[in-house]
C-alpha cells in the first residue's frame, strides 16, 4: 500500500473533510435495511477523514470503519469518535454483518484483479437485504499516481462487476461530478446495491 495518505494527511484532510455529500449519503441510506430501533449497523470502509462515519453517527447509526492509513485511521478516531480498525480491503474481515457498507472514494485503490474478491468479501458482510455503496473515478483500467494505484470505472464496468458476484439486486448507477473545491471536471461513477 501506498503511504500517501500518511505523508499528506493534513492536506487531504483539509480538502475532504467538509466536502457535502449528503445527497449520496441520503441515497444510500434509503437503499438500508432498517432496524426497528433505528440503530443500523453501517461500516465506513475506507474512512478516509471521517466525514462520513460522523455523519452516520449524529444520525444514530451504530457505525464503525476501517482504512488502511494509521493517519487516516487516527483521524477518523478523532473527528468521528467512531471504533475505527487499521485494515486493507484485501484482509477484510469483521465478526458481524452490516446493514450498510459505505465505500466511498476508496474501492478504487484495489488492484482489478482483486476487486471481485474484495467485492464478495463485503457482500459476505451485508445482511440480506443491505445496501453498499461505493464509487470511482470514471475511466477505463489502471494507473498510478503520486504513488497510489487507481482502478477507473465505467458504469458499464461497474455493472458487470456488480453483476459478477451474484450477491446482488440490480444495481442503482449514476455520474456525478467531484464535489471538492476546483475539481468539478473530474466525473465520478457511483452505486448503491442491494444483497438479496
Amino acid at each position: 500500500m501506498s503511504d500517501y495518505y500518511d505523508h499528506h494527511a493534513t492536506t487531504f484532510i483539509a480538502t475532504t473533510r467538509d466536502v457535502d455529500m449528503s445527497e449520496t449519503r441520503g441515497r444510500f441510506l434509503a437503499a438500508v435495511q432498517s432496524l426497528p430501533d433505528g440503530s443500523e449497523r453501517i461500516l465506513d470502509a475506507g474512512s478516509g477523514s471521517g466525514r462520513d462515519a460522523l455523519a452516520f453517527s449524529v444520525l444514530g447509526h451504530n457505525v464503525e470503519a476501517f482504512d488502511a492509513s494509521p493517519a487516516m485511521v487516527l483521524a477518523t478516531q478523532a473527528h468521528a469518535a467512531v471504533p475505527t480498525r487499521i485494515m486493507q480491503f484485501e484482509d477484510f474481515a469483521w465478526e458481524h454483518p452490516f446493514e450498510g457498507i459505505w465505500a466511498c472514494a476508496s474501492l478504487l485503490h484495489v488492484a482489478e484483479v482483486d476487486l471481485p474478491g474484495v467485492i464478495d468479501r463485503l457482500a459476505a458482510h451485508l445482511v440480506i437485504g443491505g445496501a453498499l455503496y461505493l464509487s470511482f473515478k470514471h475511466g477505463t483500467g489502471e494507473r498510478m499516481k503520486d504513488g497510489r494505484l487507481f482502478t477507473d470505472m465505467t458504469a458499464e464496468r461497474l455493472r458487470a462487476l456488480l453483476g459478477g458476484s451474484g450477491s446482488f439486486g440490480q444495481p442503482d448507477i449514476w455520474h456525478s461530478r467531484d464535489c471538492r473545491p476546483g475539481r468539478a471536471s473530474e466525473m465520478w461513477v457511483n452505486s448503491v446495491v442491494k444483497k438479496r
